[in-house]
């Protein structure tokens, strides 16, 4: 007999959330270098774990609206020594600090409509909520400031603990966390490899969630979370 699930871990991005302006970071910060004629090194996506390491040890979301301008000023300062940055103002990161805010912040994320009501149901079911991620430090920040945290038990993301999915260390983490067994939790995320595979190596049960309909032929797969009742009860009743 299949072990009652007990909880739900989630991917975050293509998962939870997408890119505000359909634009990842690094397009929009060289897209922002532009307008004022500055010029920077070719952009390294390795740049983004570095700051954010700052980022995750300093940030704070209870911070004044002073204090919080303090970060994004130093942020902006490393992000444009480690950019390599140069033009005219390249040395006042004062002037370029708000908008390097709303490129890098939780404020350039926005989740998907379904996710809100979705995940309200569901904690409203008594099931445990986490969020499990191949992403930078500061994603607890991120999911406060976009108003899940009231939903989410526990959010992990790679830069954490040093371990990207699909290894199975980072999903044992997550249940290690929720105190549970791996086959009381499901995963959904939207890679077939990183998400699908790797949590179901780990002995978790999964569901691929697949928003641009590009693996139509997946087994356990939806296209948005307002399927997920439906496919829940098939998933909780085998494993994958």
């Amino acid at each position: 007999m299949a072990a009652k699930i007990e909880a739900l871990t989630f991917d975050w991005y293509g998962t939870l959330a997408n890119h505000r302006h359909k634009r990842g970071r690094g397009r929009l910060f060289s897209e922002y270098l532009a307008s004022p004629g500055l010029q920077s090194a070719p952009w390294d996506r390795s740049v983004l774990n570095k700051v954010f390491d700052y980022y995750g040890g300093s940030y704070k979301v209870e911070s004044s609206g002073a204090e919080k301008r303090t970060f994004w000023i130093q942020f902006t300062r490393l992000l444009f020594e480690q950019s390599q940055v140069s033009g005219a103002t390249a040395s006042q990161a004062e002037v370029h600090a708000t908008a390097i805010r709303d490129i890098f912040g939780s404020a350039c994320f926005e989740v998907y409509a379904d996710v809100q009501p979705v995940l309200h149901a569901l904690k409203q079911r008594g099931l445990r909520l986490a969020v499990v991620s191949n992403w930078h430090r500061g994603l607890d920040s991120f999911c406060h400031e976009m108003n899940l945290s009231n939903l989410l038990d526990i959010v992990i993301s790679s830069s954490d603990i040093g371990i990207e999915k699909p290894d199975s260390r980072l999903f044992n983490e997550v249940v290690y966390r929720l105190q549970l067994e791996a086959d009381q939790v499901v995963h959904v995320g939207d890679s077939p490899v990183d998400d699908f595979s790797g949590a179901v190596a780990a002995g978790l049960r999964a569901i691929l969630i697949d928003r641009g309909n590009v693996h139509c032929r997946h087994v356990n797969r939806i296209s948005s979370l307002y399927e997920f009742e439906g496919i829940l009860q098939s998933v909780a009743s085998r494993h994958n």
